[in-house]
């Protein structure tokens, strides 16, 4: 996947001007990857290259960063030196690669005639989905978690059904998924929380590609300007929380708009504060740091009783139950981290935290080689699912959207996978018979 000669060639450039070999190392390799992610991306969903990315950015790059700048400029500090770090996290991540491609696929290169002939046979379904799992949105907050849950599960439609119509008619639809990300954006911005409307932009982008293949231009413009909004959000995320979460104003449009006014200027967006505080946001590292640091002072090394624990609460419902880890329970995290937060906090310690928990150096490598292998093997399902039609290709978002998160909790892409796939297996199985008539005929 990788041009060996072209990483080589950056490789001794940055360590040239750097005299850094980590920094050297994992920025060359987040080069290579989003040059292939940008060279390829008008032939293939490059979701693999994008979930690279973000892995690399997380645990390679951003702690490169901050080894570099010291303790003194780092909100949260890494409590390894250099070397055991990437002694951990560089084949952690080589292993995780090789898990992501260890099952040949061809699921990224659907054929959108196929695609096409099915959207258009079922036009006004897909439009009525749209609308319906949108509004699906709204109920949530009022159900019980399991059922909220599946809930939730169902409204992660709407962006299939209305990528799908993109997919269609990129001019005459674009109005559908400008629907649901505008949406996603007003909910984010009135709870102060925006990840998912980041990464359903960047999914997004990732289609609109595949469809409209833009030039390189057009690609590097949009990428620009989508720097500019992550730091823009960056910028006013901790102001609007306060003035909502711990102030005296409502959450609403009228308070993002004054937030985002009074940050509005190149000198806050792009001031040291800001990229010092987007840094930190993308470094997953230095949990993974604290979590090692306090296993080897501890050495509560658990096997495979947390993942056990995972698996117990994503398949069982609690009436079987009863003491299944609950969602959002931050008692593992706490225990295991070495850095305590409370349950308002949103922290996962990720793959290669739970990896090193379970056994160490060696479970940082079998978890990062099993996590590609459990995202690949998702590959060859929905790849299955495309036979009936083409269009089951889009599953793969809503499926994988948080599990490519790389500060996703494992319970949580253990219970969003074992869920999404039996609800989306349902769903395909239900529809299988319409859809391959409308083919056919």
């Amino acid at each position: 996947m990788i041009n060996l000669k072209y990483y080589i060639l950056l490789f001794f450039l940055l360590f040239i001007i750097s005299n850094d070999f980590y920094f050297s190392f994992s920025f060359s390799l987040l080069i290579s990857i989003f040059i292939r992610f940008i060279n390829s991306s008008n032939n293939i969903l490059a979701f693999r290259e994008f979930v690279l990315i973000l892995y690399s950015l997380n645990y390679l790059v951003s702690p490169s960063i901050s080894f570099l700048l010291g303790e003194k400029v780092t909100a949260y500090n890494l409590k390894l030196s250099p070397e055991v770090y990437f002694n951990l996290a560089i084949p952690g991540f080589i292993f995780f690669y090789l898990g992501l491609f260890s099952i040949k696929t061809n699921l990224f290169s659907p054929d959108l005639t196929s695609i096409n002939i099915s959207t258009i046979i079922n036009e006004k379904l897909l439009k009525k989905v749209t609308i319906l799992t949108i509004l699906s949105t709204l109920i949530i907050p009022f159900l019980p978690g399991d059922l909220a849950f599946i809930v939730l599960l169902i409204s992660l439609i709407q962006y299939v059904s209305a990528f799908s119509l993109f997919a269609l008619n990129p001019k005459k639809n674009i109005v559908w998924p400008a629907i649901t990300l505008l949406f996603v954006l007003y909910k984010s911005f009135l709870a102060g929380m925006y990840h998912d409307a980041i990464l359903w932009i960047l999914f997004f982008g990732i289609i609109y590609i595949y469809i409209t293949k833009p030039s390189l231009k057009v690609k590097l413009i949009g990428l620009f300007f989508l720097v500019i909004f992550i730091l823009f959000i960056q910028s006013i995320k901790q102001s609007y929380r306060q003035e909502v979460w711990t102030g005296e104003k409502e959450a609403s449009l009228s308070t993002v708009s004054e937030v985002g006014y009074s940050k509005a200027n190149t000198d806050i967006i792009f001031g040291e504060e800001n990229l010092l505080g987007s840094l930190t946001r993308s470094n997953q590292a230095w949990i993974f740091a604290r979590t090692v640091d306090n296993m080897d002072r501890n050495k509560n090394f658990q096997g495979l009783s947390i993942v056990y624990k995972y698996i117990e609460a994503s398949l069982l419902p609690r009436f079987l139950a009863p003491d299944k880890l609950k969602s959002g329970d931050k008692e593992i995290f706490n225990t295991f981290s070495g850095h305590e937060i409370n349950s308002g906090t949103s922290m996962g310690l990720g793959v290669f935290s739970d990896g090193y928990i379970a056994y160490g150096a060696v479970g940082v490598y079998i978890f990062g080689f099993a996590l590609g292998l459990i995202f690949a093997l998702t590959f060859k399902l929905v790849e299955g699912w495309t036979k009936i039609s083409p269009f089951y290709v889009l599953l793969i978002f809503p499926l994988l959207n948080y599990a490519v998160r790389p500060d996703c909790e494992l319970q949580t892409t253990i219970n969003h996978l074992s869920k999404g796939i039996l609800l989306y297996g349902i769903l395909v199985w239900y529809t299988k018979d319409k859809f391959r008539w409308n083919i056919v005929n």
